[in-house]
């Protein structure tokens, strides 16, 4: 079987016999200090809306401004954020030993260093944080399969976009954020990272001791990936990249399960086949769950985290100006926003099986043609070829009196059922908000869909309902700045409440040697 030696290499990497963990003492927590902890965690990550996969990286990055708030020295900070993520559940006793938190502790003494020199030019704080808590996530938990099927995207698409007056360098650089985001689901944080690690590796092999020595060459790399978070056409080929995605989702899921017995099972094709097809059907079954938990997390997210605004606004306005309570407005605006999440969201299509020969097909272009990949009909350039100038002139003044339309049909609907200023801009912010998320959710269903399928009025009804998905994006992306229960959460909770976990602990760490002394 003669493979391309990118494919060679991807399996190859599966075919790596993973770490054999040594036999050392292991970390044992309280079984009830860990349930209160695992609650806690629940709790508060309902506020903060995030992928799955990034909940613990984020845990690890929390934890860690925290701890280094409290102790700005650094000292044994290691050692206490093993123990929270051991509460929390977010890793297992196994996964860690006293070398590990040796290494950890390592990376945070290198950052630390940079903070107590005051070295860190114009870069936020946050973000080496960021660059810490990846990097720690990534010492516990080893990512190297999931970075070589990122690079393997990378690799196939790579050849496929041409971005002109851009160095190559920097082209590459964008290519491979929009592949992370895009494919791996990455945020900034993680992209960062895994970016300083091809550009800067010598950052990585650093101490504590000569980290200022890569102060500057360090600064001038994060600056260039910041930039590059911002460049114009990111977005384009975000767009891009997230349309070749569903095979190589299915890939993902093929190589995960089956590991090192991948390279069996592509030597025989039909067996090849019905192992792919049985993932596919799996992963259409999967669906419905996904989307139903999205929603539910969606829901408490939105209407925990925003709700304190309506209040704040809408409920001062009918005591002190309108000297009333309308009950009609207050009933449409609790009611109607859930109910279009659940209608919008939850009214979705499981692929068929043509989809599934679809998928199935492009697997197989991918893995044994891989190098025909680059003579691709459907290139990203960097400009798109705009075929009549005057009617996407008119297109474009159109779409901007849509807004005009939707909003203006939205105010005069809202004035006939008498509702006030301050209850029409609280639904508009809350369907807004709604529908935004509502949207993201309906593109996670349709991950792996070949072929976006369209009903005979969908253009139209898209045309008129993206003023009110930009406004939720806009909204969306600004208030979850100003969240006030993460600022409860995170500074006046959990500080305390990981103190008491800590007594607690101890406690019974104490009456379990002392009930040992008497056996």
């Amino acid at each position: 079987m003669n493979l391309s030696p990118v494919v060679e290499a991807l399996i190859t990497e599966f075919e790596r016999p993973a770490a054999i963990p040594k036999e050392t003492e292991r970390l044992d927590v309280s079984r009830t200090v860990s349930l209160l902890a695992v609650l806690y965690e629940k709790a508060r990550n309902a506020v903060e809306f995030r992928a799955d996969h990034l909940i613990r990286r984020a845990a690890i990055e929390r934890i860690l401004k925290r701890r280094i708030m409290l102790n700005g020295g650094g000292r044994n900070i290691a050692e206490q954020l093993i123990l929270e993520l051991l509460w929390a559940k977010y890793i297992d006793s196994s996964l860690v030993d006293n070398e590990k938190s040796a290494a950890i502790q390592s990376i945070i003494d290198r950052y630390l260093s940079l903070k107590h020199a005051h070295a860190q030019g114009t870069i936020p704080w946050d973000t080496f944080v960021g660059l810490a808590s990846s990097e720690i996530e990534e010492t516990i938990v080893s990512a190297r399969k999931r970075i070589a099927l990122t690079n393997f995207f990378y690799q196939a698409v790579r050849p496929k976009v041409a971005l002109e007056h851009t160095d190559g360098e920097y082209a590459n650089m964008l290519i491979y954020i929009a592949v992370e985001r895009a494919y791996a689901g990455s945020d900034d944080a993680l992209v960062t990272y895994h970016l300083l690690r091809v550009i800067y590796p010598d950052w990585f092999a650093a101490t504590a001791q000569d980290a200022l020595d890569h102060r500057d060459r360090l600064l001038t790399t994060i600056g260039l990936i910041a930039k590059s978070f911002r460049d114009p056409s990111g977005d384009r080929l975000f767009r891009y990249v997230r349309s070749h995605t569903p095979p190589y989702l299915l890939i993902r899921d093929f190589f995960m399960e089956t590991g090192d017995k991948a390279r069996s099972i592509l030597e025989d094709h039909v067996q090849f086949e019905q192992k792919l097809a049985e993932i596919a059907a799996r992963r259409y079954q999967e669906i419905g769950n996904k989307v139903r938990r999205a929603v539910v997390r969606s829901f408490i997210y939105i209407f925990l985290t925003k709700m304190v605004f309506a209040l704040a606004l809408e409920a001062p306005y009918d005591l002190y100006v309108a000297r009333k309570i309308a009950y009609l407005p207050l009933g449409i605006n609790t009611l109607f926003p859930p109910i279009l999440l659940f209608l919008v969201a939850g009214l979705f299509s499981v692929p068929q099986g043509d989809n599934t020969k679809r998928l199935v097909d492009a697997v197989k272009t991918i893995l044994f043609r891989f190098d025909l990949l680059k003579d691709d009909s459907h290139p990203f350039l960097g400009h798109p070829n705009v075929h009549r100038p005057l009617l996407t002139a008119v297109f474009s003044v159109f779409y901007l009196a849509t807004y005009a339309i939707t909003f203006g049909l939205i105010h005069w609907m809202l004035t006939a059922l008498h509702f006030s200023i301050a209850s029409q801009i609280i639904f508009v912010f809350f369907v807004a908000l709604v529908s935004f998320f509502a949207y993201r959710i309906r593109l996670s269903a349709k991950e792996y869909e070949m072929v976006d399928r369209q009903g005979i009025l969908e253009p139209l009804i898209d045309f008129f309902f993206l003023p009110i998905l930009r406004a939720g994006h806009i909204l969306s992306r600004e208030i979850a700045k100003i969240n006030i229960f993460i600022f409860l959460f995170d500074f006046v909770l959990e500080a305390p409440l990981k103190v008491i976990f800590e007594v607690a602990e101890e406690w019974i760490r104490f009456i379990r040697i002392k009930k040992d002394e008497i056996i």
